[in-house]
């Protein structure tokens, strides 16, 4: 593998902990989110964001790397239904129950004798998707303090959600993952390729070429990853069909094509 497939790699989408970033935006957000959490006095804790600006890697870092946070568990996405979600819930306390075996009173009940005082915190990640009934159930243990819940979902629609009834006049807290700025993109890139030993392509990327991946990919996290990583790919073929030299440099054609090619580029 030559050195430019290995730095298409490190930009891969995924929750490799290993690339983690510490941006000024996702480290207050971290912060608040800890310090909310071990308050252990908030039910309801929402992480709002636009798509991809890293509230799924947050909460995967927070569940793996910080002990004092005791997760009892992290739902990736909210597809179940109500006693299934319940059931789950109480498997975490060692109990063997059956499919279907408690009713939902009984499982309610079971967990409040199993959990309480918001000592266990639960994260939902895209909860914009939440079903009402689901919502509802949400409120329910959160308000009998058996669970603290984190809910992530996108900005717009976390609003939406926000403003209903059923999480308006209860004691919550919003913390919001920003953009990303230059410097803060600059250092990223520069980052996770000199800790690669790749310092000569981190050299590559000047101020303009950052604001152009800026521009390109709206300030977004996974857009970015995604951004660079079809650049190097860009530039790995290139290598290996010998093509111009033009195509193996950090330039405006390359960056334009890496562009089309992730489609953020119409050019139609």
């Amino acid at each position: 593998m030559n050195q430019y497939a290995i730095a298409k790699d490190l930009f891969s989408d995924d929750f490799d902990l290993s690339g983690y970033f510490d941006s000024l935006t996702f480290e207050y957000a971290k912060k608040s989110l800890i310090d909310a959490i071990t308050a252990h006095d908030t039910p309801l804790i929402f992480v709002l964001g636009n798509p991809g600006c890293g509230k799924s890697f947050l909460l995967n870092y927070i569940t793996k790397r910080v002990k004092t946070v005791k997760v009892a568990k992290y739902f990736t996405h909210p597809y179940f239904d109500e006693k299934e979600f319940l059931e789950i819930l109480l498997s975490m306390a060692g109990k063997n129950i059956e499919r279907n075996e408690l009713t939902t009173e009984a499982l309610i009940s079971s967990l409040s004798k199993n959990f309480n005082n918001l000592e266990y915190t639960v994260f939902i990640d895209e909860a914009q998707l939440l079903t009402e009934e689901q919502i509802e159930l949400v409120r329910i243990l959160s308000d009998q303090k058996i669970f603290q819940f984190v809910l992530a979902m996108h900005k717009k629609e976390g609003q939406y959600i926000l403003d209903k009834d059923h999480f308006k006049s209860r004691t919550n807290r919003v913390i919001e993952i920003q953009s990303l700025q230059d410097h803060e993109v600059a250092r990223y890139i520069e980052n996770r390729l000199i800790s690669n030993n790749l310092s000569e392509f981190a050299a590559m990327f000047k101020a303009r070429h950052i604001k152009h991946i800026n521009r390109y990919a709206n300030r977004n996290f996974r857009t970015t990853k995604k951004l660079v990583r079809t650049l190097f790919e860009i530039m790995n073929i290139a290598e290996k069909d010998k093509l111009s030299n033009s195509y193996l440099k950090i330039n405006t054609k390359t960056l334009t094509m890496a562009a089309i090619d992730t489609g953020l580029l119409d050019v139609k």
